[in-house]
């Protein structure tokens, strides 16, 4: 009985194409089993050049700023000199608050005795709510 020498599927007639592979190399019972022939091409392999982008290290340096750029000092004699009229607060750039203390005189006063006493203590904030610089 012959078999296909790749698939090693039955064959009846020696004489056809293997019905499972294509292969017309065959092998019986009765002989010895050989490597299959190989099939050589004159065609060079295909070549392709690849280039990967090396990564790039970049060392950024961010600077924090701890407070303000806005002076400590001049929001305070902003605010006892014209505290009423809310120009402390455009300084520090909370103009809807300052609008506000213009409007109301510095809701009638009292607004900016709270001003006037958070920026003693140092707990008074621009507008991105970063301390005064002392």
């Amino acid at each position: 009985m012959a078999y296909c020498a790749y698939c090693k599927t039955h064959i009846l007639n020696r004489h056809q194409k293997c019905p499972n592979c294509g292969s017309t190399v065959f092998l019986t019972d009765d002989e010895p089993a050989r490597a299959p022939d190989m099939v050589y091409t004159t065609q060079q392999p295909e070549v392709r050049t690849v280039y990967v982008e090396k990564p790039v290290v970049q060392t950024v340096y961010v600077e924090r700023t701890l407070s303000s750029q806005k002076s400590w000092v001049a929001a305070l004699i902003l605010c006892l000199l014209f505290g009423v009229w809310g120009f402390h607060r455009f300084y520090v750039g909370k103009v809807g608050s300052g609008i506000l203390f213009l409007l109301t005189f510095g809701w009638c006063g009292i607004g900016w005795l709270v001003d006037v006493i958070t920026i003693l203590t140092g707990s008074f904030r621009d507008r991105d709510g970063l301390p005064l610089a002392r």
